[in-house]
């Protein structure tokens, strides 16, 4: 049940019509329940998974001497994502044909690190105050499953005390799942029927293509991610429920280290809270820099099981560290200019960084660059072209690509006039959707 189908916006208008009618009290059950739906309408193959997430999140609550059984119960938590990234690394060792999403169970990353740092904050706690239902919310609330954001249970579980739904939560939420129905259906959907036999086959292609392609993966995989945390925080946000920002035009980071503060931001601040600083507190000062490169090394793992998702977060983390050293950063924000060059350069860093990221293997990403490299003068076609102009728009646009600039700008206008234009925004692109759905990108990890 996609974000983007039609199916998906009937089920949200029946869920929010029903818990309108529901005290917060009962739409804590109501929404369980109808979360475990959700989660078994991709396939009933991965439900079991999915509850033992829940009952182990439960369980928590009923261990007296939880930070003694720390390590025990992060351990557990993790044993099923350790599991299916192993087991899909070792058949790409072994050359067998397989797919991360056949495998991968749907979401399974962002439940564990939901999961994970509920457990060590519970830990911190002198005594336990969430009610075992409200855990199981917290883990299960459907607007997060699959893609995140990647929420913390002081932030989030409070919330449910509140759940409602009311016509000025769906007012104000409207123009930020509108924005992100365009940026799926409109752009990424658009740019990856172009990037997809590019990226499969890329000796085959010119360097125009080549080019052209690899630019636009960097904003088909924003405009997906996005587009999904988008729809995310705006469905969670009708039952009056807040979800942390994902994205903050990260394209105008003038550092790799800048961009990882506005990109996929809840996974960022999960890492730098939960390995980076445990890291840097071990470490004491002796090796510097290795918490860097272990932190981006395990964002690599855990954005795929091969070694080019391994080697692109170790470069990641060499780059980053390079940055650090050199005071690369301090340099690059001290003036207007000097900024924008470097904007332009992290883009391009990004850019190169990502076929790697995309391709899948290190072999066929090595083919890519060196394809990619052969520059032969040849004039742009007219699908070029096409993808061009698309990149263009969502690069001009980008500045005012974030929440809280939608939401304000949109609140300005007369309901009267922007409801009906939002609602034909999401149903036409539902419309289109329905004649080719792609699946979000980020769905595979």
């Amino acid at each position: 049940m996609l974000f983007q189908t039609l199916y998906f916006i009937l089920f949200l208008c029946v869920v929010l019509t029903v818990s309108s009618f529901l005290t917060a009290y009962m739409n804590v059950y109501f929404l369980i329940l109808i979360s475990i739906f959700f989660y078994a309408s991709f396939g009933l193959i991965n439900l079991p998974i999915f509850l033992i997430f829940i009952l182990l999140g439960v369980s928590t609550y009923y261990i007296v001497s939880l930070k003694k059984y720390l390590v025990f119960l992060v351990l557990m938590s993790l044993f099923p994502l350790l599991y299916f990234k192993s087991k899909i690394f070792y058949l790409n060792i072994l050359h067998f044909e397989t797919s991360n999403t056949a495998i991968l169970p749907l979401g399974i990353s962002f439940i564990t690190f939901t999961l994970i740092s509920m457990i060590v904050d519970l830990s911190k706690q002198k005594s336990k105050k969430y009610h075992p239902l409200d855990i199981s919310l917290y883990i299960c609330f459907f607007p997060h499953l699959i893609a995140g954001p990647i929420l913390r249970s002081g932030e989030m579980i409070p919330q449910l005390k509140t759940i409602s739904v009311r016509w000025q939560n769906i007012k104000y939420n409207l123009p930020l799942f509108a924005t992100g129905m365009v940026k799926k259906v409109l752009i990424a959907d658009q740019i990856h029927s172009y990037t997809q036999p590019i990226f499969a086959a890329p000796q085959a292609y010119n360097s125009n293509d080549l080019i052209v392609a690899a630019v636009g993966f960097s904003i088909q995989i924003y405009c997906d991610f996005s587009a999904y945390s988008d729809m995310a925080i705006a469905t969670a946000g009708m039952f009056n429920i807040y979800f942390p920002e994902n994205f903050h035009s990260p394209y105008l980071s003038f550092s790799l280290t800048e961009t990882w503060k506005r990109w996929h931001m809840t996974l960022g601040f999960w890492l730098r809270d939960y390995v980076f600083i445990p890291l840097v507190r071990r470490c004491h000062g002796t090796l510097r820099y290795l918490p860097i490169f272990l932190t981006m090394l395990i964002s690599g793992l855990w954005h795929g099981a091969s070694w080019n998702f391994i080697l692109w977060g170790g470069l990641q983390g060499g780059i980053m560290i390079f940055e650090s050293a050199t005071g690369y950063n301090r340099f690059m924000a001290k003036g207007r200019y000097v900024k924008k060059i470097g904007i332009l350069l992290n883009f391009l860093l990004w850019t190169l960084l990502l076929i790697l990221f995309r391709s899948p293997t290190i072999h066929s990403a090595m083919d890519y660059y060196v394809a990619m490299g052969v520059i032969r003068a040849q004039q742009l076609t007219p699908q070029n072209l096409f993808i061009i102009i698309l990149m263009s728009v969502v690069i001009a646009f980008h500045c005012y690509d974030n929440i809280d600039f939608i939401r304000k700008k949109a609140e300005k206008i007369p309901a009267i006039l922007s409801v009906p234009i939002l609602i034909s925004i999401i149903l036409g692109c539902s419309i289109v959707a329905a004649q080719r759905p792609e699946s979000f990108y980020y769905f595979d990890f």
